[in-house]
């Protein structure tokens, strides 16, 4: 499907799951952090469903998952030492770079809505040569409202200048799914990532969203204009 009419209408995207695979370095931090208790580490298995809430949710589940509960030194040490190794294990997923040149390139504005802290989405976008796709990116620590709260999402699209009826929101955890739908925004749920959900619109691949996209903005029309 052509991919036209995009101007003004507005693409956003979540991070981890959804665009990158950051789950060997969110799991490595965790476990650093957990290995200064003397606890065993948690899988990658088990850590991917506590992928989602945040930094400090993970951390506070994982330490969970071994009977501990996390201190604010804990937190800090957790967040710091995640920051320092924020990009060594984590790239993007099949698909994604090439997906976002096609929805840029046509038109579409992109945005990033992640419950992750601001400034490691920041890094980790420019590590991975991803930032000059997403020129307003809303962190989980920058309002006061983080998904699945709608008003997180309606954040990002007040910074975009997009109303919500210009938008689609693309992610891969009932989160996302939730403060679309709260919002009313139509969403995409990615299936390679970490969550799960009974998300109606899905897509398996990563090159497949601009058409996705165009689709769901096309019956969007239809029905405007019907």
């Amino acid at each position: 499907m052509p991919l036209d009419n995009a101007n003004h209408k507005a693409v956003v995207f979540d991070l981890d799951g959804t665009l990158i695979d950051s789950l060997p370095d969110l799991a490595g931090a965790l476990n650093r952090s957990l290995a200064r208790h003397g606890s065993p580490p948690v899988p990658l298995t088990e850590v991917a469903p506590m992928v989602g809430d945040g930094a400090r949710v993970l951390l506070h589940k994982g330490y969970a998952a071994r009977n501990l509960h996390p201190s604010d030194h804990d937190e800090a040490f957790f967040l710091a030492d995640y920051e320092a190794h924020v990009t060594d294990l984590t790239k993007p997923f099949p698909g994604i770079p090439e997906a976002l040149i096609a929805l840029r390139d046509s038109g579409y504005q992109l945005g990033l809505c992640t419950n992750k802290p601001e400034v490691s989405a920041r890094i980790v976008l420019s590590a991975l040569d991803l930032d000059k796709f997403f020129p307003i990116v809303v962190g989980g620590d920058a309002t006061t409202h983080r998904k699945p709260d709608p008003r997180h999402l309606a954040a990002v699209l007040a910074a975009m200048n997009v109303a919500k009826d210009q938008a689609v929101m693309i992610g891969d955890h009932a989160n996302d799914m939730a403060a679309a739908s709260g919002l009313g925004v139509t969403a995409i749920f990615v299936t390679w990532g970490y969550g799960r959900t009974d998300a109606p619109v899905r897509v398996d691949r990563a090159i497949d969203l601009p058409e996705m996209v165009a689709r769901v903005f096309a019956d969007r029309d239809a029905l405007l204009t019907s």
